[in-house]
């Protein structure tokens, strides 16, 4: 380039550097982009288990439940290779239809920017498993009309789970998707006193998602006194996993696939 005036020489060696930002800011930026728009597969690996043979038939009675696996259609195939009993599903409306993903900052934004599978693709795509279960992410009237809808004009033969933290939406779905299984989500202590103390949530629903943390025996044997279904989450590693097995868990949410074959 030593033939070129100096104005032009740096001009060019400006163009090339703002070029070469952009290009790094394009790579760096893209992970974020694709977990923003949905297209990001969620967490989900094989991390060996330790298993304790004086658990063997408690593991065969506690389900498998892959976590968010059916906001992406890959991970969705794996869990099931790995023999997960349930499907997990996060579900939002994202430009005028139901889709399989959660929320984002600057939510009216993202549903317009959303590329993850249709709540129907993800759905036709878990039909060999034992379970569906799909993870409310919003609340509002409309959107439950739509998951109703959607619903009733699906096989009834499929066993389906709906899991939200919203005691309203559960009331309100309770009537009108009498086949569906209902999980009230805790994640906080109040959510536990919540629901011990309030008879009509617990008339709603089958059971509750809990956090792990909040799991002791006496929760476990309240909820199954109740005759209320307990599903642990996030649940990846050894001591976790045969600490909530021992507690008589009936379901324990994971994303390492090591569990989701131990359970299998």
């Amino acid at each position: 380039m030593a033939w070129l005036p100096g104005g032009r020489l740096r001009w060019v060696i400006a163009c090339g550097l703002v070029a070469a930002l952009v290009v790094v800011g394009v790579i760096v930026a893209w992970p974020h982009a694709q977990r923003y728009t949905g297209v990001a597969p969620p967490a989900q690996f094989y991390e060996k288990v330790q298993l304790q043979p004086a658990l063997t038939s408690d593991y065969q009675r506690v389900l498998g439940v892959a976590h968010n696996a059916g906001n992406n259609l890959e991970t969705l195939t794996k869990a099931l290779r790995y023999g997960a009993e349930v499907i997990e599903i996060d579900v939002i409306s994202a430009r005028g239809q139901l889709v399989a993903g959660r929320n984002k900052p600057l939510p009216r934004l993202a549903r317009q920017l959303f590329r993850g599978p249709t709540l129907a693709e993800s759905w036709d795509r878990a039909a060999v498993a034992d379970i569906v279960k799909l993870d409310l992410k919003q609340t509002n009237r409309e959107f439950l009309d739509e998951l109703v809808a959607f619903l009733t004009q699906r096989d009834k033969s499929r066993r389906v789970m709906i899991s939200s933290p919203d005691q309203g939406t559960l009331l309100y779905l309770h009537s009108r998707l009498p086949g569906v299984t209902l999980l009230f989500s805790m994640s906080r202590p109040e959510a536990v006193h919540q629901v011990q103390t309030n008879s009509a949530l617990q008339n709603a629903i089958g059971g509750v998602s809990v956090f792990q943390g909040l799991v002791d025996a006496p929760l476990v044997a309240w909820l199954h006194q109740h005759k209320l279904l307990t599903l642990a989450w996030t649940v990846n590693d050894s001591d976790q996993f045969n600490r909530l097995v021992r507690l008589g868990v009936d379901g324990i949410t994971t994303a390492n696939l090591a569990i989701l074959r131990a359970l299998g």
